[in-house]
C-alpha cells in the first residue's frame, strides 16, 4: 500500500515541480520530444509486458477481448464526444476560457486524467512489482510530456507560474486517491486485477498511437522525421530495459 502511494505521488509531483523549475522557453522547447519518447515507451510496455502479464493470470482469450472492447470504446466515445485521449491536455482556447471561470475546466480535467493513472499504478503494483515500477515510470512520462505542453498553453494564456503550478498539482491529489480506490478494490477481489492491466495497457496503447499519429504527420522534412522516429525509439528502448529485470 506505501508503495503505491508512493508511486503515485511521485508520477504526480514530479512532473509538476519539473514545470515550476523549468523557464517557459524549455518548456516549449522539449514538450514535443518528451512526448515522443512517451509514446514510444508506453506502446512497448503495453504490448510487450502489461497485456502478456495479464494474459499469464487469466484466460488468454478474455484478455484479449477485453483489450479489444477497451479500445473500441475509447475509439467510439472519442468519435462520439471529440478528443478524449488528450485526458485533460489544454487547448489554448479552453484555457483562456478555463482562465476566466477560475480555472475549474482544467482542474476538474486533471483530477479525473490522474485519478485514472492511480488505477494503473495500483493494477500495476499488485501484479508484480517490476511492472508497478515499470507503469509508474510510463505514467510519469506521459504525465510529464503533457503537462509540459499544457504548462506552455497556460502561460501564453496568462497565468502566472503559481496558478499554473496549482493547477498542475490537482495532479498529486487525483493520482493518490486512485492509487488508494484500486488498491483497496482489486486486493479484495484479486480476480479483476488481470482485467484491470488489459484495460490499461488498451489505454496506454491507445493514448499513445492517437496521439503519435498526428505528430508525425505534422512533421516538416525528412529529417525532422526521423529526429521524431529516433525519439520513438529511445522510448521502446527504455521501455524494455525497465522492465526486463522481472
Amino acid at each position: 500500500m506505501l508503495v503505491i502511494l508512493l508511486a503515485c505521488a511521485v508520477s504526480a509531483v514530479a512532473a509538476a515541480l519539473l514545470c515550476m523549475l523549468l523557464g517557459s522557453n524549455l518548456i516549449k522547447k522539449y514538450s514535443k520530444s518528451i512526448s515522443l519518447i512517451a509514446v514510444g515507451f508506453l506502446v512497448t510496455l503495453s504490448i510487450a509486458h502489461i497485456i502478456p502479464e495479464a494474459m499469464s493470470e487469466a484466460d488468454p482469450h478474455k484478455i484479449g477481448l477485453t483489450t479489444l472492447a477497451a479500445i473500441l470504446a475509447l475509439s467510439f466515445f472519442e468519435m462520439l464526444f471529440g478528443n478524449i485521449h488528450n485526458h485533460g491536455e489544454i487547448t489554448e482556447k479552453g484555457a483562456k476560457n478555463a482562465i476566466k471561470n477560475g480555472a475549474g475546466g482544467i482542474l476538474f480535467g486533471s483530477l479525473l486524467h490522474t485519478f485514472c493513472d492511480g488505477l494503473v499504478i495500483a493494477s500495476a503494483f499488485l501484479a508484480s512489482p517490476t511492472l508497478g515500477f515499470a507503469v509508474t515510470i510510463a505514467v510519469l512520462s506521459h504525465e510529464i510530456a503533457h503537462e509540459l505542453g499544457d504548462y506552455a498553453i497556460m502561460l501564453d494564456c496568462g497565468m502566472n507560474y503559481r496558478q499554473a503550478f496549482i493547477v498542475n498539482l490537482v495532479a498529486f491529489i487525483g493520482c493518490v486517491s486512485g492509487g488508494i480506490c484500486g488498491y483497496f478494490i482489486l486486493s479484495k477481489v484479486q480476480s479483476l486485477i488481470p482485467y484491470a492491466l488489459a484495460l490499461s495497457g488498451a489505454s496506454f496503447v491507445y493514448v499513445a498511437l492517437s496521439d503519435l499519429l498526428p505528430r508525425l504527420r505534422k512533421c516538416d522534412g525528412k529529417k525532422n522525421m526521423l529526429f521524431r522516429i529516433f525519439y520513438i525509439l529511445v522510448g521502446v528502448a527504455l521501455s524494455l530495459l525497465v522492465a526486463s529485470h522481472d
